[in-house]
């Protein structure tokens, strides 16, 4: 779905990405996830052509990325932000429709696929022609998920849509996810500092470092087979206070 060759990107005299060569596969989860300013989220934002590469090019679906033809682009990406990113001032309706409208759809078209993704996202009666203020956390994140999957995108991208909420509806939030993923084959791409959450979600992770990608492969290989010392270093900081107070009974 996405080629990476040769990119690089740095803001003034930072280098945030150096050069780095990274494909995305079709239909799988893939995680970004490190510590913060690691690159993962300037990683991201030149995936998807939300900002410019210094060196090297991105490949969408075969399709070299430029400046003329990003906008279109991005027509065919879902992208869910920390806490749904949702306009205030629109209803749930009004921003997930927001696009479909200026597209020109029907609206029975539009009123059919509404209500085929709230049921998809379990969004509760009524929650959707509430002002973002009137809802949730969680209520956010599925209207912000409805808001995302509303055109069918070849490719959905998640930054960190979950760092803001509870344990609780986060949980929730993170196994309807990965339904939703498994029942629709998308390709999906999402940032996170939580390697819980990446091994859950993820088929692949990517593991940054400085700007590089440090390894990449599944949770097992990092765990089990990590390439070099970082990658153990940030798993065993990932520890759980749980997992600490099991470790020291035993």
């Amino acid at each position: 779905m996405i080629e990476l060759h040769g990119v690089s990107k740095a803001f003034g005299e930072t280098l945030a990405l150096k050069t780095t060569d990274f494909n995305l596969e079709s239909g799988k989860t893939t995680a970004l996830l490190g510590p913060s300013g690691c690159g993962k989220s300037t990683l991201l934002r030149v995936m998807v052509g939300l900002i410019p590469t210094d060196t090297g090019q991105v490949l969408f679906d075969k399709t070299v990325i430029t400046k003329q033809n990003s906008r279109q682009i991005r027509h065919r990406i879902g992208y869910v932000i920390q806490d749904g990113g949702l306009f205030p001032h629109l209803t749930g309706r009004g921003n997930v429709t927001l696009m479909a409208k200026h597209l020109g759809w029907e609206r029975d078209k539009i009123a059919a696929r509404v209500e085929e993704l709230e049921a998809l996202t379990q969004l509760p009666t009524g929650s959707i022609d509430r002002y973002p203020a009137q809802m949730s956390g969680g209520q956010r994140q599925r209207v912000s998920m409805i808001r995302a999957l509303f055109l069918d995108p070849d490719l959905v991208v998640l930054d960190e849509p979950m760092g803001a909420l509870d344990p609780m509806i986060r949980s929730e939030l993170q196994t309807q996810l990965r339904e939703i993923f498994t029942s629709l084959s998308k390709t999906v791409v999402m940032v996170t500092h939580d390697i819980s959450e990446a091994g859950f979600l993820a088929d692949t992770v990517a593991l940054l470092k400085d700007g590089r990608i440090a390894q990449q492969g599944t949770l097992a290989d990092l765990v089990e087979r990590p390439a070099v010392p970082f990658v153990t270093d940030f798993i065993n900081a990932q520890r759980s206070p749980l997992e600490s107070l099991r470790s020291n009974a035993s």
